[in-house]
């Protein structure tokens, strides 16, 4: 992984799930009386970005609400309180297509927005858009989004590979594991996410283990969750801590 796709590659990936996530969805009829809809609401002790705090190891209260039709289309908005820059929100719109390929297998693709309303601008440049692809089998998924402006100024392309597995240790008690590569396109364009001077390094890794139980109508979270980020580049935000948290679906 010490090198990013290439300019050829990365535009096919990016062009090929926009492609197939856009056919998906145009091509399926749509009927009101066939679509369903579920929402959340989360409280958890920090929120972590693919490893990294985003309300400056404070609480965050988080909800998420999605329109699914039978066929396997679906649009998402998710919004969480945040704490760096000027705004004070991230809402992350998506749209994207579900395919349940068998019993076993499934493929999602679609399109994410990152928004921070109030907070991006033009030396900021915080908004972008990903394209993503997960691949799961059973409880095994694995994961590719890539933008072509990722987070920040200074940072253009970027890729970030992900697996996760969730393992049902009981009737009640789930094991969440997973282990994520940021990739950017050069140490340069590393550092400008960094805001760091120090970095040698083309990326990072982002993990973490999670115990889920749901217990008197609501879902229980401990999770203990780090990344490989050099502490000298980022010592409080992107070290290892105990997240908390309980939610409610609707």
């Amino acid at each position: 992984m010490s090198t990013l796709l290439s300019k050829n590659a990365f535009s096919a990936v990016k062009s090929t799930v926009l492609l197939a996530t856009v056919m998906l969805i145009t091509a399926t009829p749509l009927q009101a009386d066939e679509f369903k809809s579920a929402a959340s609401v989360t409280l958890i002790s920090d929120y972590l970005y693919r490893g990294i705090s985003q309300t400056n190891e404070g609480p965050a209260l988080q909800a998420s609400l999605t329109l699914q039709h039978q066929s396997g289309a679906y649009l998402n908005a998710w919004g969480s309180n945040i704490k760096f820059g000027d705004g004070s929100m991230e809402l992350d719109l998506s749209a994207g297509y579900l395919w349940q390929l068998n019993p076993d297998w499934k493929l999602d693709l679609g399109l994410m927005q990152y928004r921070y309303p109030k907070g991006d601008n033009a030396s900021t440049e915080f908004n972008f858009v990903e394209a993503y692809g997960k691949l799961s089998y059973q409880q095994l998924t694995v994961g590719l989004a890539i933008t072509d402006d990722y987070f920040a100024a200074g940072v253009g392309k970027f890729v970030y590979w992900s697996a996760d597995w969730n393992q049902q240790l009981s009737n009640q008690l789930l094991l969440q594991w997973h282990l994520g590569y940021n990739q950017f396109a050069n140490t340069l364009e590393y550092k400008n996410f960094m805001a760091a001077s120090d970095e040698s390094d083309q990326g990072y890794v982002d993990w973490s283990l999670k115990l889920q139980s749901s217990q008197f109508g609501f879902d229980w979270g401990l999770a203990y969750a780090g990344t490989s980020v050099d502490t000298a580049a980022c010592a409080t935000l992107c070290d290892n801590r105990w997240l908390v948290s309980v939610s409610k679906s609707f």
